[in-house]
């Protein structure tokens, strides 16, 4: 009965919640955000000094100066309202103006006011800024590196419950938090407290009377804000849950590719994808719907209470209470100024708490102490080492299903200098006796020992250090072959490396590439192959010297004679050491001293290769039976060219090491589903707008958000209405300013008992705009988002259309890789938005109320209104000239930014590195990334710190130059004061206007890269409109390649195929086998039409394939990989993937042929198991099993086998064998295989090398050749 694993796999880091602190609740209530006292935390907070704790003596003083400086901008932001008041009261109370030289000095008193704390504000805001960015950037970057340092001592244990992708998320996600919760936000929040209790002060000083009734402004508006906010992350939690869903989707189906196209299941991940979109578009119209529906109610609380200010203000100065009428207008403008700050400050008070929760996720790993830590400096450290291996008495279970033992009182030794080999099942101990051998693992009782000493208790670093490990999955690191080789030895001289290569077997394919040694792999290098990428770990391992050698499926990627060369090496490698063994190809294994066959955590059979052979009925003996050839003539043994045996010693006798450069280079990951590179989805060298097509041009004109407004089709209606309603909105704000005219000629000289019939008619005017901004509001907030929203997901899903209807080679282009391409869409796509929400009619509002406000001051006072619009043009250049300088330093940073990718390598890698005893090495490199990005990004500190002091100095400045010439054309009689007092206060508004415009910039200017980069996705060229054309015609299964050339897009000049013929005749079974690198899979992939060959014909029934439809042709021909992929959902799902028509019955049907109704039917949900991510709740023969199931439930007439079973250990490979010669009966079948076993009775084999066929004929023919096939046979025949 099959066991799945039980899903408990998220970090303790993560898993907890907490309440929060008495103090934060009732700062919450004081807020009016109630609904953030009830929020359940992630982490219980760190106290708020806690924030700083990597904090150095410099960083708290700038921290301390900026508070201080914070305060005083707080102190100085309300006084543009007193000021204006005082103006006000001069402009209403003065009889003549006229050459009045008390009125010039009284007036200009205040001009020079506004000038002097408009150069005091600038200069404090920009050193306050300056400040706190430095010292969170700082702060920040030691803690990125702590956590970088704790990740890297971690045990095996703990990332066993840990998701690699979540580490570095939370890593990212929390570390923003962070910098945003100690840098801006401390400034805004102290500001703004500031400002409000400033404001309070001002207020009780002039008229508290007025100030006592307008006080509830500024709990009632943000009591509307919680509300607000308590409806809109109900529905966020939710439109986060789809949208994650939706990510996942597009992530499984473009990494996963192929499998898609081979299964001709676009259209059905483009249809979840959209079903995900759908439901995420649901809560994200929701969130729209009430975020302008509250902030229209917000305006209308602001203004209610503003109106009742002025009409109880025009009350007291009726009644000779308020002597001057300057006054009420400073209380009430005052009043409302600190009242918004204080309803907005809440979201700041949330960025400190959710910092402090961020910083306790980050501290709980920073301060975890490991089980095992591999920076440890205790233990014993091993000098001379005999190599002897024990087992006494081992029991073992992993901590994430502790009632199933892996090893179950496990004992056995192996003597200095044996080779011993470990055999058994998936799932009985093996791999896991590597993990407690080399500590990543400890036994939960029993002992591992070497020379007699435990191994917990040698020091870590030792213990690897006498170990060298290689393993089925080949991890090897972004860099240089060169590099990646020295990761064993970082002494080696270039020859030293070289000849480490020709002893693996590696120096030869090297060799051919362009930059030979100097080849990069990885991230944004050449794809190797398997056998290639083995064959560099391999001498990676060779290089360490070891005296211990743990070989687990070294050679399993490795064709026939590579794998005996290999095999040849490492046996001479293995002499005067001890070596352990794990081997599926048990052909591999005859040579050793002692074979060891394991089952149930136990030693079942213990001998040599022909003592257990001799054991009829024993669990070995079938195994080898399974593995045999049939026995037709004898074939006499060849003898494998001899490597000199002085070869590997002579080769390091010059080399030096120590211990901090040594260990094993393959991870030890139980279950492991990662081979070869690891791919990275976060950062790429290039930027986005010069992406290279698979053509390999470059496309770099850009057409910006033209072709993003050209192809909002279906929505142009909504655009209209759109407009509309951001039009009404944009005159909200010359609304107001006509409004407050009018206010001032209510308080202006005149009858005083006739005051409160002038003022009512305002005061209703203003209660009636509040109203009308409800209702603008929703519908352009709504009516916004809806159109954003649905723009948007019509993108996402023509660029997903487009990515999964291209052809291989578009995706081996650095550039355009599948993680790129997936990082692209999931970045581009919300970027976009910021050209088609609320921000977009933010912008377009705040222009029409900035020309309004302009053609207003114009027209009540044309020399001001020109005054104030050459300000304006003067603003806007600055604020141009600032983003367009950071948008250059930002892209600067994104190509340095190599952080992102490090840290998914290190993660993905975490156990190889520490196996290689490289911890010191990736965590220095990380800190180099890491001060790099942090110089990077300073040099953006003043640009971003110039911004934030002009837009909150602006209207010191603005009221300034308006006042100083008006106040000198009401002296010279050229205006009247209500003329110069309402140009005045447009020209302000406006300038507030364009500040709120610059407020949305930054992100809209990221719209118009991310429009290009989405668009070139989705313009360029695929098969999606030919997948339907062409022939169909009726297939019987013949294939044939005539002189077939191909190279790939990316190495052009390197053939893989050269001049190719090769033949399968309907209903035949025919076989591939060859070197590594010979062309075999490329075959496969010519015949799936995954690339287009260069010359040559490869027909089907003598129709050429080029011609066959692409969706017909794919649903005649299935593939089962050397690696199967399944898709997240059910197992029944995954079977019936991109079929028509299909049922239960023919899913059944398929199983069962499939071997795999047993351990189907075993499962408690049966077909409705979830096989979860990539497959990870199935084992390896579980997924192969329903990879053939999904092969066969489409009925194919030719069946593809590319390594079908090579992954696959001896039990696992004889089910699965058995399923596939079921599975071929009856139709065409193209195998590809290095396990000659596997393919000895197909009805004709073809022997390729350098991308040629140079012997074919049946088994037996080809043994009587004599040939390369014979060699191979001889070399992998278990006949004792």
């Amino acid at each position: 009965m099959a066991v799945l694993k039980t899903g408990n796999e998220f970090s303790d880091a993560f898993s907890d919640q907490y309440e929060q602190s008495t103090i934060d609740k009732f700062i919450s209530i004081i807020l009016c955000r109630g609904d953030f006292a009830k929020q359940k935390l992630d982490a219980k907070p760190v106290s708020f000094f806690q924030l700083f704790r990597f904090a150095t003596i410099y960083d708290r003083f700038i921290m301390t100066v900026g508070a201080i400086l914070a305060i005083v901008s707080g102190i100085c932001q309300p006084m543009i309202c007193l000021i204006t008041g005082e103006l006000t009261n001069i402009l209403l109370l003065t009889k003549d103006f006229e050459k009045s030289e008390t009125f010039w000095y009284q007036a200009y008193v205040y001009v020079y006011l506004f000038a002097s704390v408009g150069v005091s504000m600038v200069v404090i805001i920009i050193a306050q800024y300056l400040c706190l960015k430095n010292a969170s950037l700082n702060i920040t970057c030691t803690m990125r590196k702590e956590y970088m340092k704790s990740l890297l001592r971690q045990d095996a244990v703990w990332f066993d419950q840990q998701k690699t992708g979540t580490l570095i998320a939370q890593l990212n996600a929390n570390i923003e938090k962070i910098k945003d919760g100690i840098g801006d936000k401390i400034c805004m929040i102290l500001r703004g407290i500031t400002m409000f209790l400033t404001s309070i002060v001002i207020g009780f000083i002039y008229e508290w009377r007025i100030t006592l009734l307008m006080l509830g402004m500024g709990p009632a508006s943000a009591a509307l804000l919680s509300i607000m906010a308590r409806k809109v992350k109900r529905l966020s939690e939710l439109q986060i849950s789809a949208d994650g869903r939706a990510a996942a989707i597009l992530e499984e189906s473009i990494i996963n590719v192929k499998t898609v196209a081979a299964c001709n299941a676009q259209e059905t991940m483009i249809g979840q994808y959209a079903a995900t979109l759908k439901a995420c578009r649901k809560f994200a119209l929701q969130i729209y719907a009430f975020a302008g529906f509250f902030d229209g109610l917000f305006f209308f609380v602001l203004y209610f209470f503003y109106a009742i200010g002025f009409y109880y203000g025009a009350h007291l100065y009726r009644t000779h209470i308020a002597m001057n009428p300057g006054y009420i207008f400073t209380v009430a403008n005052v009043i409302m100024f600190g009242s918004y700050y204080l309803g907005v400050l809440s979201p700041h008070l949330m960025a400190v708490l959710n910092a402090r929760v961020a910083t306790a996720v980050i501290y709980k790993i920073i301060d975890r102490k490991p089980s095992v830590d591999s920076s440890s400096i205790d233990g014993i450290k091993l000098n001379k080492v005999k190599g002897l291996v024990e087992f006494r008495n081992v029991k073992f279970s992993y901590p994430t299903s502790k009632e199933h033992l892996i090893l179950n009182g496990l004992s056995w030794t192996a003597k200095p200098g044996d080779t011993v080999a470990l055999v058994g099942h998936s799932g009985c101990g093996k791999s896991t006796s590597i993990g407690l051998l080399t500590s990543l693992y400890t036994c939960d009782s029993g002992a591992v020992l070497i020379d007699g000493i435990n191994v917990l208790d040698i020091n870590i670093h030792s213990l690897r250090n006498i170990v060298g490990v290689v393993q089925q999955e080949p991890l090897l690191f972004t860099g240089t072959i060169k590099e990646n080789i020295r990761f064993g030895n970082p002494d080696l001289t270039d020859q030293e490396i070289i000849d480490t290569c020709k002893i693996a077997n590696a120096h030869d394919f090297i060799n051919k590439l362009n930059e030979g040694y100097d080849t990069r792999i990885g991230a944004g290098g050449i794809q190797l192959s398997g056998g290639q990428k083995q064959r560099i770990a391999i001498a990676r391992t060779i290089a360490r010297d070891p005296r211990i050698l743990l070989l687990d499926e070294a050679t399993s990627a490795l064709d026939a004679e590579s794998e005996v060369m290999v095999q040849s090496a490492l046996k001479k490698a293995s002499v005067g050491r001890t070596t352990i063994v794990i081997a599926h190809r048990l052909s591999t294994l005859r040579d050793s001293d002692q074979i060891i066959v394991l089952d149930k955590g136990q030693v079942a059979e213990i001998g040599t290769h022909k003592e257990l052979c001799s054991r009829k009925d024993g669990i070995y003996a079938s195994l080898v039976k399974s593995q045999q050839f049939e026995e037709k003539r004898n074939v006499l043994p060849v003898l494998v060219e001899e490597l000199p045996s002085e070869s590997f010693h002579r080769s390091f006798a010059g080399s030096s090491r120590n211990s901090s450069n040594y260990g094993i280079l393959s991870s030890m990951t139980r279950g492991s589903i990662i081979s070869g590179d690891v791919k990275r989805a976060s950062i790429t060298n290039e930027p986005s707008e010069k992406i290279i097509g698979q053509n390999g041009k470059k496309k770099n004109k850009s057409k910006g958000l033209w072709q993003l407004y050209t192809n909002c089709h279906g929505n142009y209606g909504k655009v209209v209405l759109a407009l509309l309603v951001s039009f009404l909105r944009g005159l909200e704000l010359p609304a107001f300013v006509i409004i407050f005219n009018l206010t001032f000629d209510a308080f202006a000289p005149a009858d005083l008992e006739s005051i409160m019939g002038r003022i009512l008619p305002v005061v209703i005017i203003y209660i009636v705009l509040g109203a009308v901004c409800v209702i603008v509001l929703f519908a352009a907030t709504f009516t916004f988002g809806w159109i954003a929203e649905c723009v948007v997901d019509v993108l996402r899903l023509r660029a997903l259309r487009s990515v999964l209807y291209q052809d291989a080679a578009y995706f081996d282009t650095p550039s355009t890789s599948s993680a790129v391409t997936v990082t692209r869409i999931s970045i581009d796509a919300p970027n976009i938005k910021a050209a088609l929400d609320s921000r977009m009619m933010q912008i377009l509002n705040n222009v029409v109320a900035i020309f309004v406000m302009v053609v207003i001051a114009i027209i009540f006072n044309w020399r001001i209104g020109l005054v104030g619009t050459g300000n304006l043009l003067l603003l806007i250049l600055l604020l141009l000239l600032i983003a367009r300088q950071m948008q250059k330093l930002n892209k600067r940073a994104l190509k340095k930014d190599l952080t992102g990718q490090l840290a998914i390598e290190i993660v993905e890698q975490i156990r190889t590195i520490q196996l290689i005893t490289r911890e010191e090495h990736f965590h220095r490199e990380y800190v180099q990334q890491i001060e790099e990005l942090l110089r990077v990004q300073k040099k953006s500190g003043p640009y971003e710190a110039v911004l934030f002091a002009v837009t909150s100095s602006y209207m010191f400045y603005s009221d300034m130059l308006s006042y100083a010439l008006g106040i000198a054309l009401i002296y010279y009689g050229y205006s009247t004061p209500n003329e110069v007092f309402t140009a005045a206060v447009s020209i302000s508004t406006s300038g507030w206007a364009l500040i709120m415009v610059a407020g949305c910039l930054n992100t809209f200017v990221m719209a118009s890269p991310a429009s290009d980069s989405l668009f070139q996705i989705i313009n360029t060229e695929n098969t999606a409109k030919i997948v339907e054309e062409g022939i169909r015609p009726e297939i019987t299964g013949r294939v044939e390649f005539k002189k077939i050339h191909y190279s790939y897009p990316t190495r052009p000049q390197q053939n893989v195929l050269n001049g190719l013929n090769l033949t399968a005749f309907a209903g035949q079974t025919i076989a591939v086998t060859g070197p590594s690198g010979s062309g075999k899979s490329t075959v496969i992939a010519l015949l799936e039409r995954f690339y287009q060959f260069n010359s040559g014909q490869l027909n089907l029934d003598n129709n050429s394939i080029t011609k066959i439809s692409l969706r017909y042709l794919r649903e005649q021909i299935a593939l089962v990989g050397q690696e199967p992929v399944l898709f997240s959902g059910t197992i029944a799902e995954n079977i019936l993937l991109g079929t028509n028509g299909k049922t239960m019955d023919d899913v059944r049907e398929a199983c069962k042929i499939a071997n795999a109704t047993g351990f189907i039917e075993d499962l408690p949900q049966g077909y409705d198991t979830e096989v979860g991510e990539h497959g990870g709740q199935l084992s390896g023969g579980q997924k192969q099993r329903v990879a053939i199931a999904r092969a066969l439930v489409r009925n194919p007439k030719i069946l593809l086998l590319d390594e079908a079973t090579s992954a696959l250990d001896a039990e696992s490979e004889r089910t699965v064998q058995q399923a596939l010669d079921v599975a071929s009966s009856g139709r065409t079948c193209i195998v590809v295989a290095h396990r000659l076993s596997s393919i000895q009775h197909a009805d004709q084999i073809f022997f390729v090398e350098n991308g040629r066929v140079i012997e074919e004929g049946t088994h037996q023919e080809l043994i009587e050749l004599e040939g390369k096939y014979a060699d191979l046979i001889r070399k992998q025949d278990l006949k004792s």
